[in-house]
């Protein structure tokens, strides 16, 4: 196994992009990374794209890593996510954690952890799910409209919120929550719900259309709200549009332990493709 990283992610998509297209919504994560002019998160070094290629030249794995965050990787042979471990212990990157698919994740930890000596945890237990139909939901309660500028500031504070257990700083999480609102707002990616009395009830993004695949960013719903549906309202609206607008697919990463999102993803349509996990360095 090879493993090849750059920091550009023109070139990454040149090296990578081609294998990561043919399997749209088990890479979205990795392709928005590589080709939304937003997708690179801000960070405290480089971002580090990487390429893993088999001894027939023929790429078999790839990866995106950009401190503080952890890493996220495809699917990949047992001996692929090894040489990946093997590699960014070498070049002396400092990977808090790994978030992929299971095997390909613990295959990574398994050796990451001999090499660095670190322990390690699991933190989420994740699916991802894709839906390829839904029926817009009705309407009781408000309205759905684009954000604008002046919404960044209170979506921004609600999008921190829902990271809150993401293990990033909050000066961290406000940084990147920022730089995600701000370019969704930019690119008319933003529905914000407001309730009957015109006050903002909840928000949703979703990232552009990547080969075919669009995936809900974001979903939040104001406190004063929760009891209205407004989530199953505010992403339906969002998979509605994208349908409607030529997407073959949404795709969403569903997170376990919170159970009362998983009723609403499923409502709108989504069902489960993958098995994700995420886990810690300490």
């Amino acid at each position: 196994m090879q493993v090849t990283s750059t920091p550009d992610p023109a070139e990454f998509v040149a090296s990578a992009g081609d294998w990561l297209s043919a399997s749209p919504v088990e890479n979205n994560v990795l392709l928005v990374h590589g080709l939304d002019p937003n997708g690179v998160t801000p960070g405290d070094r480089d971002p580090v794209f990487t390429t893993v290629t088999d001894s027939d030249g023929a790429v078999v794995g790839a990866g995106y890593f950009r401190s503080p965050m952890r890493m996220t990787i495809s699917a990949m042979p047992p001996a692929a996510a090894v040489a990946l471990a093997e590699f960014m212990s070498k070049e002396g990157e400092p990977v808090p954690g790994v978030s992929g698919p299971t095997d390909a994740a613990v295959a990574f930890t398994t050796r990451w952890t001999e090499l660095t000596g670190q322990s390690v945890r699991q933190e989420r237990a994740q699916w991802i799910m894709e839906c390829t139909a839904t029926t817009r939901p009705e309407n009781p309660a408000g309205r759905p409209r684009l954000a604008t500028e002046a919404d960044l500031e209170t979506v921004a504070e609600w999008f921190t919120a829902g990271m809150r257990d993401s293990g990033l700083s909050p000066e961290e999480i406000k940084r990147r929550t920022q730089h995600m609102v701000g370019g969704q707002i930019a690119n008319e990616r933003l529905i914000l719900w407001e309730a009957p009395d015109g006050s903002p009830a909840g928000a949703a993004g979703w990232n552009p259309p990547l080969h075919g695949v669009v995936r809900p960013s974001g979903v939040f719903v104001s406190p004063d709200h929760r009891d209205g549906g407004i989530a199953t309202l505010v992403l339906g609206e969002v998979v509605a549009r994208a349908l409607e607008s030529g997407a073959d697919a949404c795709v969403c990463t569903h997170f376990l332990q919170y159970q009362s999102m998983q009723a609403v993803v499923e409502k709108v349509g989504f069902r489960r493709l993958l098995d994700v996990v995420e886990h810690i360095y300490q």
